[in-house]
């Protein structure tokens, strides 16, 4: 793969506090071996920004070190500062290796944004022949061809992918927009109508550079008809349809240009790269898709959506926010600038967030359900209740898709001891998708909890196991049913694979002592007691072991294990 031996060294793993906030950023050391060990902890958490600034101060001292010079040219692509960047690619593409891919790659993006398609074309001729290339030149080389006007040649260029199954997607979508670019607009609805016609589910990708492209060529009704066959895949559909009726009316704007393909290009692949967990690399490329098209609003999410994983919430957050407000993506980022707010801390602000979004849209249900996920998360039970009330309201006639806000719903009126109102909204649920295992864990459970439709709990149960068997909580639930009927030995089976599955869960290790204690295995049960109390239960469930340890269990099974219907896991995502 192109970046990944290189950028490999260039981040070793997720942030070590846990927190990753950009806030200020950190002070420079006075001496070099301080900026160096510096750099390396800032990669370490990820913090790439402050890594790119601690290693030019590191080159600084050694300003012919190649190996530094590799290591400052990359931290800075990934930082976002390329035109740093810029002034080591001519010396670092004329090497061998890893980093010299890349510079030639970024030298071939400058030159397409100068409009100098010659120059992009010779640094293509320079990659290196890697998979990953494979895909990337033929289709930088043939936008970089329209650029040089020979519709031809981009089209012979392309073509080097038609035959391969492995970029078959990208090839056609590719082959459809350079079409329209070409001016050859009958050719391009072929071109989209053969790659729909592939799948019966075609990527959303696909079908909304179809509607685009509708909306742009005199077929508007078409493309509004793609937003309502999408079946929930768009966040935000009157948007959608708001930009299509731009686009119906500007005729020719955000038609495709070589840039703006070369940009597309990038973005796919950096898309594809996240998605293997490959977020250097997906980082490199998404800010290289921003470089060469800048009001590249999807490259610009992709970004903070790297930066939310890496919990660097602060740049997550700028990014988010510099998303426009006439985009059909901006619902999308601000509904996910929340989620930033929120691993910042700042829950009242997210909140706030939410709630202005809520009232700006009211068209529309995922603000509230977010902002219903946030107050169930911080235990405000009364005010998750009434931002899943708003959301349900908004939905209309309801689908298989909103089981869950009917299950997060019951979640909150169930802690909010409205048993009869959760337990019908877990039954809906089901109605809605019979199968979810998360509900029929949770219903089930409940049902044990309280002595009700026994029988038809432990199937549920059961068969949530079948369909999660690796999830310690629901297997966990399973055992600690059992226990509380009475069949403590098959509790004991179930939750020693619970412990097994989630070995420093509190909760599921104090059931587990329960359960050996029924069986006469005491000195076990005190093990698993002592051992669920080093990993920081809740004071309550605490409280309770620290008894069990003096007093033992005595007497029927008790209701000691505080557990309610998903084991630890209480709020779902």
């Amino acid at each position: 793969m192109l970046l990944a031996a290189t950028l490999g060294a260039c981040a070793a793993g997720p942030a070590a506090d846990g927190t990753g906030s950009a806030g200020a950023q950190p002070p420079m050391p006075d001496s070099t071996v301080g900026a160096y060990l510096a750099g390396q902890h800032a990669i370490r958490v990820e913090d790439v920004s402050a890594a790119s600034r601690f290693f030019d101060r590191v080159l600084l001292s050694d300003p012919a070190n190649p190996a530094l010079r590799r290591r400052a040219f990359l931290l800075r692509l990934e930082s976002g500062r390329l035109d740093d960047a810029a002034a080591l690619a001519d010396e670092l593409a004329g090497g061998a290796g890893e980093s010299a891919s890349v510079a030639r790659l970024f030298l071939a993006i400058e030159a397409a944004r100068r409009g100098d398609f010659a120059r992009t074309i010779a640094e293509v001729g320079r990659f290196e022949d890697t998979r990953l290339n494979q895909a990337l030149g033929p289709i930088v080389a043939a936008w970089a061809e329209l650029g040089r006007g020979d519709a031809a040649a981009a089209e012979q260029r392309l073509a080097r992918l038609a035959g391969d199954d492995g970029f078959g997607g990208l090839y056609r979508l590719h082959a459809a927009m350079l079409a329209e670019a070409a001016g050859q607009i009958d050719l391009a609805a072929e071109r989209y109508a053969t790659a729909l016609a592939r799948s019966d589910a075609p990527p959303l990708r696909l079908r909304l550079a179809a509607a685009r492209f509708e909306a742009r060529n005199g077929r508007l009704e078409q493309a509004l008809r793609r937003v309502d066959e999408s079946d929930g895949g768009i966040s935000d559909p009157v948007g959608l349809k708001a930009t299509l009726r731009r686009l119906a009316e500007d005729g020719g704007s955000d038609a495709p240009t070589a840039a703006n393909g070369i940009a597309e290009a990038l973005f796919d692949l950096a898309s594809a790269l996240q998605r293997d967990r490959g977020s250097n690399s997906a980082m490199v490329f998404a800010r290289l898709a921003l470089r060469v098209r800048p009001d590249f609003d999807l490259a610009a999410l992709l970004i903070a959506e790297i930066l939310d994983d890496r919990k660097r919430f602060e740049e997550a957050l700028a990014m988010y926010d510099e998303v426009p407000a006439d985009s059909p993506y901006r619902l999308l980022s601000q509904l996910r600038a929340a989620s930033s707010l929120e691993g910042l801390g700042r829950d009242d602000d997210a909140a706030s967030r939410l709630q202005a979004l809520a009232e700006s849209r009211p068209d529309l249900a995922d603000p509230l359900v977010r902002l219903g996920d946030l107050e169930r998360g911080r235990e405000n039970w009364q005010a998750a209740i009434a931002a899943y009330d708003g959301a349900l309201a908004r939905m209309g006639p309801l689908e298989g898709r909103n089981w869950s806000v009917l299950y997060t719903r019951g979640i909150a009126l169930e802690r909010s001891k409205r048993w009869s109102e959760a337990e019908s909204d877990f039954l809906r649920a089901l109605e809605l998708r019979p199968d979810q295992p998360y509900v029929l864990n949770y219903l089930g459970y409940s049902w044990v909890d309280r002595g009700q439709h026994l029988d038809r709990a432990k199937a549920m149960i059961e068969k949530a196991v079948e369909l999660r068997p690796k999830d310690g909580y629901i297997v966990d639930s399973l055992g600690w049913a059992l226990y509380r009927l009475g069949d403590h030995a098959g509790a004991v089976t179930h939750l020693e694979r619970a412990v097994a599955l989630r070995p420093t869960d509190p909760t599921i290790n104090d059931h587990l002592g329960d359960a050996y204690w029924r069986v006469g295995r005491q000195a076990e049960a005190r093990f698993q007691w002592q051992r669920a109390l080093t990993f920081d239960p809740a004071p309550e469930l605490a409280a309770d072991i620290e008894r069990k340890l003096r007093e033992g269990l005595s007497g029927p099974p008790d209701r000691s294990g505080i557990g309610t219907a998903d084991g630890s896991a209480r709020r779902p995502g």
